[in-house]
């Protein structure tokens, strides 16, 4: 295999990722529920498992594809001198997907405040700074309440409180986390069910 191939195919906890939140506009909560409810076309313990087992796929995915992503950028990209002068923008960057890879670690590394290896610029917007504050007053309180928050997390009917703590939990390769964390979506995912089969 090419070398080409070869590190196009490291990335895959990118394109995992970038599956799982593709998929992730077809709600199964908010989309697919109500549409096998409507149409009637299996039972409602049958629908919470086939909802709430899309639901655990999904957070699957993304608990997988950080835990990979973490993997990549700690134990290879930042292991590799030439990748740091990269990062720091010592050195030009050689093709499109080492341009990917510097993108993508330097979000990261922005997210999780990580300035050992990439100095964030100073001027950002006062939008985007307040938005990373609460990013950060988020992962805070999501570590500091343990497993519990994360149940609760999990518990919420609205979407995109689970994204977060996903990435928390894949990030720190947290599985006790991860857990909690399901639980708690498949119970809101039995509790959604059985409301829209009220108001259907």
């Amino acid at each position: 295999m090419s070398s080409k191939k070869s590190k196009f195919l490291e990335l895959w906890p990118v394109f995992l990722l970038a599956c799982v939140y593709l998929l992730s506009y077809f709600n199964p909560d908010y989309i697919i529920a109500p549409f096998l409810i409507r149409n009637k076309l299996f039972t409602k313990p049958v629908i919470v498992l086939i909802v709430g087992s899309i639901g655990f796929l999904e957070m699957l995915g993304g608990y997988n594809g950080w835990s990979g992503f973490r993997g990549l950028l700690f134990d290879k990209w930042l292991k590799n001198k030439e990748f740091i002068k990269k990062l720091r923008g010592e050195e030009g960057v050689d093709n499109f997907v080492e341009g990917l890879e510097i993108r993508l670690t330097r979000k990261y590394l922005k997210f999780t405040d990580n300035k050992e290896y990439y100095e964030e610029p100073v001027s950002k917007r006062w939008l985007f700074r307040n938005i990373n504050g609460i990013l950060k007053w988020l992962v805070v309180l999501l570590k500091s309440g343990g497993v519990i928050t994360v149940f609760i997390f999990g518990l919420m009917p609205i979407p995109g409180f689970r994204v977060l703590p996903d990435v928390l939990c894949g990030t720190a390769r947290w599985k006790m986390g991860f857990i909690a964390l399901s639980i708690g979506n498949f119970l809101k995912t039995v509790g959604v069910i059985y409301g829209w089969s009220r108001i259907l």
